[in-house]
């Protein structure tokens, strides 16, 4: 038996406000289709006996028109040759209200595709395995109670679970979100032996135990992910292999920090220049400075930097001022600008509480909009 374990498509995702000129379709938003086109032409390469999508095909809980259709034209390749596609529902992509109904309901019309949506546990049987399916659960209650409602077939030959959430056994493996679903040891819980866990939520590849595997995601949506790989897993139960297979995808480079405290502002220039280089072709590249004195905070152009990295698709830049030997920041009288008081706040902030990157940089584009 083969099959292949994917998860955190977030087809819709956008950013930067970088359009296509040709298409008009933000950039970042076609790395997404294109991450899951790529996705969808190993499924079809492959031919396994079915596929697993652990959570979060879309972005949001309402996608938008065009993210529906790239989604249907894959699963629609997938289902056109009679391969099941089995799928459940992220904290990205379950509404906070059912009254407000799911994407999902339309997805599961499909045939060959089965969907589980509505933070309840449901059981599928394909191929001679069970294929028990825990979605994102809004409430602590309904995630109890579907671990509870977990019954193994015992005639079935394989037992796989699918579900998504932040795993929160010995080691934590939390994306930071608030919404997220937290999952204890789950063969702890509900003393049942899987042949297989699929889990989806963590954007990074991780073998829990040797059957309890993250697969990762198809793209990156946090400098925190710059050195994750993107990809997927397939799984071959008769040889007993979990290989993971990378998927193409925008580079994303976070630079070393530099630290600024004796550089002028041309200094900086300079040490800039030596970490401009071709292999950031097109390529999302975080900067961060530290320790800039407030005379040369004054005298830095956002804009002459940015010409520095002609080549990069997005430049993030993080620039914090240098602080009193005391350790006590600087009378307001000698305070940066308000974006540089606002990304000095950001970094006081625990990182396990939210992605402190993309949140500077939406403070820093309101912040520095022109009225």
């Amino acid at each position: 038996m083969k099959f292949i374990h994917c998860s955190d498509t977030h087809l819709g995702y956008s950013e930067y406000h970088k359009i296509d000129p040709s298409t008009g379709i933000n950039q970042r938003e076609q790395d997404f289709y294109r991450a899951w086109g790529h996705l969808i032409d190993a499924i079809l390469a492959h031919q396994p006996d079915f596929v697993i999508h652990a959570g979060d095909l879309f972005h949001t809980t309402r996608p938008s028109n065009r993210a529906i259709a790239v989604a249907l034209e894959g699963i629609q390749r997938v289902s056109d040759v009679g391969i099941p596609f089995i799928m459940i529902s992220g904290n990205h992509s379950t509404p906070k209200i059912r009254a407000t109904g799911s994407i999902f309901e339309s997805i599961a019309l499909f045939p060959n595709v089965f969907a589980a949506f509505q933070s309840r546990y449901q059981r599928f049987h394909v191929h001679h395995c069970e294929i028990h399916c825990i979605p994102h659960c809004s409430l602590t209650e309904q995630l109890q109670a579907a671990f509870h409602e977990i019954t193994p077939i015992q005639k079935s030959d394989y037992q796989i679970l699918v579900t998504h959430g932040a795993w929160a056994g010995q080691k934590v493996f939390s994306m930071g979100e608030f919404n997220e679903q937290r999952l204890p040891d789950l063969e702890q819980v509900t003393d049942i032996r899987f042949d297989y866990v699929a889990l989806g939520h963590y954007h990074k590849h991780i073998q829990i135990k040797p059957h309890i595997v993250y697969c990762g995601a198809t793209e990156r949506t946090s400098f925190h992910e710059a050195d994750n790989p993107t990809g997927y897993v397939l799984v071959d139960t008769e040889a007993n292999k979990i290989d993971y297979h990378p998927l193409p995808s925008r580079p994303m480079i976070k630079l070393e920090p530099i630290d600024c405290r004796d550089l002028t502002a041309a200094e900086i220039y300079d040490e800039l220049a030596k970490r401009s280089t071709e292999t950031m072709q097109d390529a999302l590249v975080s900067l961060v400075l530290v320790n800039v004195q407030h005379q040369t905070l004054i005298k830095l152009d956002s804009r002459e930097i940015d010409e520095i990295f002609p080549q990069v698709f997005y430049l993030n830049k993080s620039i914090s001022q240098q602080i009193e030997p005391s350790g006590a920041a600087k009378l307001s009288s000698e305070l940066g600008t308000v974006p540089v008081e606002f990304e000095r706040y950001i970094e006081t902030l625990a990182e396990s509480e939210l992605d402190r990157d993309r949140l500077k940089r939406l403070g820093l584009e309101y912040l520095t909009r022109e009225a």
